[in-house]
């Protein structure tokens, strides 16, 4: 891990980051739109550095605390969401999806949710590469028929 990051250069990497399946929205922006008595703390576990972010929101009609745990890379410029708690009760990746979906909503973005994994790399992720081939695939037949039209 690089010796020069600092708890608030975590913090802002999570803060000024964004979600895979929430694109042009930063971090940050979304929980203020969504949560009240926001904080952020780094947890040093082993060799491993977190970003605990909590807030409190309301979920089924009931006040609630939320804990969204941030794992940081090795290289300390890239993370990926580690585990996600309603009060005590740690969420799956359907119900976290759900939760993001709700703070997507409440800050004016939309879920991507065929772009997101809980917690995978996106290189080797067939869930987050959906689509990507047929994205591709169309692009070469484009190329194809303007081969064609010449």
């Amino acid at each position: 891990m690089k010796e020069e990051n600092t708890d608030e250069s975590y913090i802002g990497l999570i803060c000024n980051g964004e979600f895979n399946a929430i694109h042009d929205f930063k971090i940050g922006e979304l929980f203020e739109s969504f949560f009240d008595n926001i904080n952020y703390n780094v947890v040093r576990e082993e060799n491993s550095i977190y970003v605990d972010f909590t807030g409190e929101a309301i979920c089924d009609d009931e006040p609630c605390t939320i804990l969204i745990r941030f794992k940081i890379d090795d290289n300390g410029d890239e993370f990926e969401v580690n585990k996600v708690k309603v009060n005590e009760d740690i969420l799956d990746e359907e119900e976290t999806l759900d939760l993001l979906d709700d703070i997507a909503f409440a800050g004016g973005a939309i879920l991507d949710d065929e772009d997101y994994c809980y917690n995978c790399d996106a290189e080797s992720c067939e869930h987050c590469m959906h689509g990507l081939e047929d994205d591709n695939d169309e692009d070469e037949e484009d190329d194809d028929n303007d081969d064609e039209n010449k």
